[in-house]
């Protein structure tokens, strides 16, 4: 009887301790940058909790449709759309991901790629439905959460093969973050890229025109950011809670979907973190 017990409870707490694991892996460290369609909007007088909810229930039941994959500012995606115009009826497109924006249903992102020596850039909203399937061709970060300066820099950073094959990513290790720099154009530029706070620009003051050097100093747009006392607050705290309450949402949306049979697609996964 007592080795039946001492048995029993050896079984509890194995138990008690996968689930803990198990509930340790459902939350993602980088859930900002996977899913930044889920985050609120920026503008404060424009969120609303019942327009938010309504549209989570919209984008959860679209993933459940098609599956996007975990992709970043900087990785490579391929995207095929419904074309009815082609003879194929499908159009796809290759490109490095430069910007992801704006929250919600309205979701967008931005691919680049160089075709026949002229710059191309192709915005789609993620939440489209002519869209047909995602493809995370090369997973990986960038030192900056937005490329929109490839614009003005060399075309060997935008260019990159139609027919390049996917490469995969270990399931648990770390997503690799390219630390290249990329070399800009002669100015003029496009804007001003010197005054921001891009780690992925190789010396963009010194490539300014003697114009600006002689009558502007360096400064960063974003300067006025460390006399916002308030700012930690509104960016870690309320987000974080935001984040938890959010993954909880697509954890009880993928539970009961996946107990009424209708499909086992994951919403909510990580490469890095495993899920």
């Amino acid at each position: 009887m007592r080795a039946a017990a001492r048995g029993a409870r050896g079984l509890a707490s194995a138990a008690q301790t996968a689930a803990k694991k198990t509930q340790q892996k459902q939350s993602i460290d980088d859930f900002p940058l996977i899913y930044p369609d889920f985050l609120p909007s920026p503008v404060w007088n424009r969120r609303s909790a019942l327009f938010e909810r309504l549209q989570r229930a919209d984008m959860l039941e679209r993933r459940m449709h098609i599956d996007i994959p975990e992709f970043y500012v900087g990785s490579i995606v391929a995207v095929t759309t419904s074309e009815p115009n082609l003879a194929t009826r499908q159009n796809r497109f290759v490109g490095i991901c430069i910007r992801r924006e704006r929250p919600g249903l309205l979701h967008q992102f931005t691919l680049r790629n160089v075709v026949d020596g002229l710059g191309v850039e192709v915005m789609y909203e993620l939440y489209n439905p002519t869209i047909l399937k995602i493809e995370t061709l090369k997973l990986e970060k960038r030192l900056d959460t937005d490329l929109s300066y490839l614009i003005d820099a060399l075309p060997e950073y935008s260019t990159f093969d139609f027919n390049l094959e996917p490469i995969a990513h270990p399931v648990g290790t770390p997503v690799p973050i390219n630390d290249t720099q990329v070399k800009l154009r002669q100015p003029p530029w496009t804007q001003r890229w010197e005054l921001y706070d891009f780690k992925g620009i190789d010396k963009a003051w010194l490539q300014a025109t003697p114009y600006y050097k002689r009558k502007l100093r360096i400064t960063k747009v974003e300067d006025y950011m460390k006399y916002d006392l308030i700012r930690a607050y509104r960016d870690d705290c309320q987000e974080a809670e935001h984040e938890k309450n959010t993954q909880k949402e697509m954890l009880e949306f993928e539970r009961a979907r996946h107990e009424s049979g209708a499909t086992k697609r994951r919403i909510l996964k990580s490469a890095a973190d495993g899920i």
